[in-house]
């Protein structure tokens, strides 16, 4: 990266692929305040708040931008708005903020899935024309369930899922997705690709296209994998109207550019 641009092959890559690991991107001190923000969201029952259907545990938390003032300063970084209006060609706004728990022992798989499925079926987003940053909030390592993705498949058409389930906003959230991507066609997919699994120490950040397919594995270590995604969508690609939309705090429906926040050299600095 030059400063927070992308370089020239960066973005080759991301293309090819459909996803990039942007290394050490945030500080210790920035994520210790991240993990403890998020901790404290995920202390008091609310909408907001999805549970483990097995444990109970925190299975993660949704929309904490809109409350959490650090949060808030976070989504408008340079370092994240610069690469997704890079890849985007436009301005863009948060259209889903959430930090995934995924606790020690207990913390349960997210089935194969496309990010853009739910985007369009649920929320009515038009194109594909979104992309997600996940912050490692913990070292992700290939025993806490890292998230695993196939690259290339985001130049795929657009994977068929019958949708399964109540037809609830919470079930698209659940262990048991509304719209996973059977075996048959995740085997399609990685014929001539196959799967992997970025991992890296936290603060470092995974960048990938909403359209590839991507899943994760239980956590079977004694160590949490928090991870905290924001998606940000094209200004030019604003949501339709829906008969059931979800609560704003799964899908924005306030399209205004985000501004730039003016920090000093951390995110901690006023």
């Amino acid at each position: 990266m030059r400063g927070f641009m992308l370089s020239e092959e960066q973005i080759k890559k991301y293309g090819e692929d459909g996803y990039l690991l942007l290394e050490n991107l945030f500080s210790e001190a920035e994520i210790g305040r991240c993990v403890s923000e998020f901790e404290k969201v995920a202390s008091v029952d609310s909408p907001e708040l999805i549970r483990e259907s097995e444990s109970g545990e925190v299975r993660g938390h949704h929309g904490a931008h809109l409350t959490v003032p650090f949060f808030d300063r976070l989504v408008r970084v340079r370092r994240l708005l610069e690469p997704a209006r890079q890849v985007l060609g436009s301005p863009v706004y948060v259209h889903q903020f959430k930090i995934n728990a995924k606790r020690a022992l207990v913390g349960e798989v997210w089935e194969w899935h496309q990010d853009f499925l739910f985007w369009k079926e649920e929320d009515g987003m038009p194109e594909p024309r979104a992309v997600n940053f996940g912050i490692f909030l913990d070292d992700v390592t290939e025993f806490n369930g890292p998230l695993m993705v196939v690259p290339g498949s985001h130049r795929e058409d657009l994977y068929d899922a019958d949708p399964v389930g109540e037809g609830t906003w919470e079930s698209t959230l659940a262990a048991r997705l509304r719209y996973r991507i059977s075996a048959g066609t995740l085997a399609d997919s990685t014929r001539g690709s196959r799967i992997v699994a970025p991992k890296g120490k936290r603060g470092s950040v995974l960048m990938f296209d909403c359209t590839i397919l991507h899943a994760s594995t239980a956590n079977m270590s004694p160590h949490d994998r928090r991870m905290l995604f924001v998606s940000y969508n094209s200004t030019d690609n604003p949501l339709s109207e829906v008969p059931r939309p979800r609560p704003e705090f799964v899908a924005a429906r306030d399209f205004s550019p985000l501004a730039e926040v003016v920090h000093g050299s951390s995110l901690l600095d006023p």
